[in-house]
Formats: C-alpha cells, structure tokens, sequence
C-alpha cells in the first residue's frame, strides 16, 4: 500500500479520535460530580419530557410547513418555464444556504417584530418566531432539492397526459407524485434533521423556557445552571434522537442530485394555470427576501458610525473571519486527503472499500456540533480552563462538521480527474508536487473553491459552539450579534447583522471566485 493510500487511514484515524474522545466523556456521565443513578432515569423529569416534546413537535410542524410550501412552489417554477427574473430568483433561495442563522433571525425581527413591517409584537417569540424562522431556512432548500424531480420526467409524459386529456389532478396522480414520493422521505428527513438541531433559531426567539429544545437546554445547564450532569443526559438524547433519524435517512432512497444552476423546461404550455403559479412564485419571493431587505433598511436607517466605531466589533470580525478561513482550510485538507485515497481504490476496483472511506469521512454529520461541544467540555473542564481552548475547539468542531460538504462537492471531480489522467501521470513519472500543480490544481480548483466557500461560511456564521465556550474577550460576530438581541439593542444588532451578512457574502465569493478561478476546463 503506497503512501497515497494511507493518507485516507490516517485522517479517518484522527477523526476518529476528535470523535470518540468527547463521546467517551459523555458515556462516562457515573463519574461526573453529584451523579445519582436516579439521574439516567429522564422519564421521570417533567422538564426533559417538556423539552423532548416540544424539539419533536417543532420539528415536525417546522417540516411539514416547508414542504408542503416547497412543493407548491417547486411545481410553480418548474411549470412556469423561462421566464424574466427566473436565475435571480434561484440564487435568491440559495441565500439562506448562505446566510448564518442569527442574521437570518435578525431579519425575522425587523419584519415581524414590534416596530417591523408586520407586527407580531411578543407573539413572535415562542413557536410562531421559531416556525417562520425555520420555513425561511428550509422552504428555498426544499425547493432546490425537489425542483430537479420535475425535470426529471421525460417531455412525452405531458404529451401523453394531453392526448389521454388528463386533468390537472390525473396528472398530479400518475405522473408528478410517483415521481416525487421516492424523494420526498429523504428531504423531509433532512429538514427534520435541520429543525430538530437548531440552536440560534430556538435560542433567540423561542422566548423562554417553554420553547427549548434539546439543544438550547444543553447550552442552559452548562452555561447557566452549571449542571454538566443534565447537560450530558440531554446531550445523550440529542445524539440518540439523531442517529435514529440518520438511521431512517440511511434506509431511504438518497437524495436528489441538486446543481447550482438549474435548467428550464418546457412545461409552460402543458398547463393554464399560469396565474395561480405566478402568483405562487411571488409569494415565495417576497416571503424569502422581505427578511432581507427589512434588515438591511433596518441597518440603513441605524446608527452605522456607531456600531462600525465600535473597536469590540472589528476584533470580533478578526476572529469570525480566523474561524471561518481556518475551518475550510483543515476541512478541504482533510477531504482532499480522504478523497484522493478513495478515488484511487475506485480507479483499482476496490469500489467498496472507496465508498466506505467516503462514508466514514462523512458520517460526522449526524453529531451536533452543541453534542461534541458538550463531549469537549465535560472532558476538559477539570483539568484546564476551557475558556482559553475557545478557538481550538471551535475550529476543530466546524472543520469537522463542513468535512461531509467537502466530500460532496470535491468527490465527482477527484474520481474524474484520477480515471482519465492517473496512467498519463504514470507515463510522465508526473509525482508530488508537480501532479498536483500541472494536473490537479488546474481540475479540482473550482470545486475546492465552492467547498471552502461554504465551510469558511458555515463556520463564520455559527452560534452554538461559540456560544458554549465563548466568552467576553473571545467574542465573534455571531455572538455578538446575539448578545446586543438579548440586551434589545435592535438598532446596532440591525447594522452587526448586516455587517456580518456582507463579511460572509464577501468571504463566500471570494474563495469560490478567487479560489475556483473564474474559467474552468470544459468536459
């Protein structure tokens, strides 16, 4: 086994450890201080029943909301054809793939706060502000995953249905939903998933103790109750309730392939209801960039001078863009070195083997980045201040967490690269260095551009892990953001939401541009 191959074995090797070492911790809850074996037995607890119930429930309305509206809006566009505006609109709801969840709250607020354009007034904060705040998240991702359903179907089937003189609910029968129930279970799996191990949204608007969920509790013992053996339990809930949802993800069918610009079909002509989907289509946009644009006017309109004086607000920038930079370098490194393994074996034969070195890599998914950080906290806690190790940890947990997204995006790419070029590099004794600058680099840079650019934002947006371990000297902009919503400081959390949404725009655009390179090579 050469040395290439190995390199796979020993990332996995280490990520490993970084995994199990804080999970062990967790399992060792019968050593911490003041456990009772009374403690294990949950059921008992009226407070984690009432958490369990309401992170399950959420979850569940959260879900069944989006999709419902996805699929609404997902057959209006594909229905709809070409028409004015329609890539805008696309990379409109790509947005919230992008945008970090405390803007994204920040902008809930400015529309639907006290003083917002509809006032909910303190009705918003509970489980109304968690369902829109959730629905602005997860309706333009379902969107994007079941969009590609309808264009899957072949053009003959519309025709058929015509000359058959189907209606509209005939065709919805035996054409649209057979195709879309084999994807749907996947996608609602994942937006469950989402709902069910979000912490910003629950954290900011759930308003109280009757609106926490499993996440937000575990952030409450740590941090407030200074309670590392209810953390742990719950902790332990959280891990179990996902690996159960990641189970029945695993036995359905995977999910849809979803690319960044998708195509327009000839469906237009196959319906008369361009009204109703016109109509649709506008909701949906306005309901995705009122957000947006209220919180921007909002930051506008706020003492910018201020909060942009503020020298808190630029240090917290240096170590938000720190995070984010150093989060996608570990975790493009590390999936570079798994995927340059795997796709060896694959260009050998020894596919399995290959999908299992991606599987690996990829199954950190399922932890929560709040559960590893527990995992991090009960292990270090008695030994050194864990207040010091902030940035460590916090990179380590993002890099980790963004390693299944590099693997998504760089996978294809690799395995293309190896099968065509491998023998020519053979031939040209092409090793190294040289492979990698005169062969790989030119391939794979767009690719690593657009892993690194959702890393890098996927990290510079998190609250949880920072909100764990943070503190008044490591504060970064999501933190911040929070801290100044806690204290209703609505105005300057207007202007740091906006900032933070323009550093991250910049950083994602930068390293997919600037990283990827504006031209690529054409199959």
């Amino acid at each position: 086994m050469n040395r290439q191959s190995t390199s796979a074995y020993w990332v996995l090797a280490l990520l490993s450890l970084a995994v199990l070492i804080p999970m062990a911790s967790l399992l060792a809850v019968g050593r911490l201080p003041g456990f009772e074996s009374s403690d294990l037995q949950f059921w008992h607890s009226s407070y984690i029943r009432r958490v369990l119930f309401f992170s399950f429930w959420q979850a569940f309305l959260s879900t069944i909301i989006s999709l419902g509206l996805a699929l609404l809006v997902a057959r209006s566009i594909a229905f709809r054809g070409n028409f004015l505006l329609r890539n805008l609109l696309l990379k409109l709801f790509g947005l919230p793939i992008v945008v970090p969840s405390i803007v994204a709250v920040m902008g809930v607020v400015s529309v639907y706060g006290a003083e917002g354009w509809i006032p909910l007034g303190r009705s918003l904060y509970g489980l109304n502000g968690i369902l829109i705040a959730h629905v602005f998240f997860n309706l333009p991702l379902a969107v994007r995953l079941l969009l590609p359903v309808w264009q899957s179907l072949p053009d003959h089937y519309w025709q058929l249905a015509d000359q058959l003189r189907f209606t509209p609910w005939q065709r919805w029968v035996h054409i649209e939903w057979p195709a879309i129930r084999e994807s749907l279970p996947g996608v609602a799996l994942l937006v469950f998933m989402l709902c069910l191990t979000s912490f910003a949204v629950v954290l900011t608007l759930g308003g109280g103790p009757k609106s926490s969920t499993l996440e937000v509790a575990i952030y409450q013992s740590l941090r407030f109750d200074f309670d590392p053996t209810q953390a742990v339990i719950l902790a332990l809930l959280q891990l179990s309730l996902c690996l159960v949802v990641a189970f029945l993800g695993l036995s359905l069918q995977k999910l849809p392939e979803v690319e960044i610009n998708i195509s327009a079909t000839s469906y237009a002509r196959h319906t008369k209801n361009l009204l109703l989907h016109n109509t649709v289509i506008l909701l949906a946009a306005i309901f995705v960039a009122l957000p947006l644009l209220a919180m921007i006017i909002d930051a506008i309109r706020g003492p910018v001078i201020e909060v942009l004086g503020n020298s808190k607000l630029w240090l917290a920038s240096a170590y938000t863009l720190m995070i984010g930079l150093s989060a996608a370098f570990c975790s493009v490194l590390a999936g570079w070195l798994l995927l340059r393994s795997s796709s060896e074996l694959a260009n050998r034969g020894k596919v399995n083997r290959a999908k299992w070195i991606e599987l690996a890599g990829s199954v950190v998914y399922v932890l929560p980045p709040l559960v590893l950080g527990t995992g991090y906290f009960v292990l270090l806690a008695p030994h050194v201040d864990v207040f010091d190790w902030v940035f460590p940890i916090v990179i380590l947990i993002n890099s980790m967490m963004g390693l299944p997204f590099v693997i998504k995006v760089l996978s294809p790419a690799m395995r293309k690269n190896q099968m065509r070029y491998q023998n020519l590099c053979c031939s040209l004794a092409l090793r190294g260095w040289h492979k990698f600058r005169w062969v790989d680099w030119p391939l794979l840079r767009r690719p690593m551009g657009l892993a690194a650019a959702l890393v890098a934002a996927m990290a510079m947006g998190d609250l949880g892990v920072i909100a764990l371990f943070g503190s008044v000297d490591t504060t970064t902009l999501p933190l911040m953001l929070y801290q100044q919503l806690g204290a209703y400081r609505i105005p300057q959390a207007a202007v740091s939401a906006v900032f933070l949404l323009l550093m991250c725009l910049i950083v994602f655009w930068l390293l997919e541009r600037g990283l990827g390179g504006k031209y690529h090579v054409q199959d």
